[in-house]
């Protein structure tokens, strides 16, 4: 089961994180435009987007999030300080990040079409991502 969640969990954030990289280096998809982009994928309602480096720098956190799990799950490395509990503060965060968007506060008050994105595909997947980094974080490997 760790084999699953460790490429499950590196095989979405990866490719969120390329989508970062394209986003940071200028591409627009799933939008025409910037304003369009911002309110698609982050919900602001100003229409602009995050500068390039910002971008980049989640993009390579995002990846290093998945990194932990294919380590802990795929190459079956079992280390305590090293990867255990960077696992369980990222289930921690993956957790807190998807079940705030159903309470009322910032997400309520995204702009569209982000805050249908996000109750309906985002939140969820982050969800599981969460789950997915607890059980890695607190099961034994077998």
């Amino acid at each position: 089961m760790h084999t699953v969640l460790g490429w499950f969990c590196f095989l979405v954030l990866s490719a969120t994180a390329g989508l970062h990289v394209y986003w940071g280096l200028g591409g627009l998809w799933p939008a025409d435009n910037a304003a369009a982009l911002s309110r698609t994928v982050i919900g602001t309602h100003s229409g602009v987007m995050p500068p390039a480096g910002v971008t980049l720098v989640v993009a390579a956190l995002i990846f290093a999030a998945g990194s932990f799990a294919f380590a802990r799950g795929v190459l079956a490395w079992d280390s305590l300080i090293l990867l255990r509990v960077p696992l369980a503060g990222l289930a921690l965060i993956f957790l807190l990040r998807g079940a705030v968007s159903y309470m009322p506060g910032p997400f309520s008050r995204a702009a569209e079409p982000f805050a249908h994105l996000n109750a309906v595909y985002f939140s969820p997947l982050i969800l599981a991502l969460g789950a997915a980094f607890a059980a890695l974080a607190l099961s034994p490997r077998q």
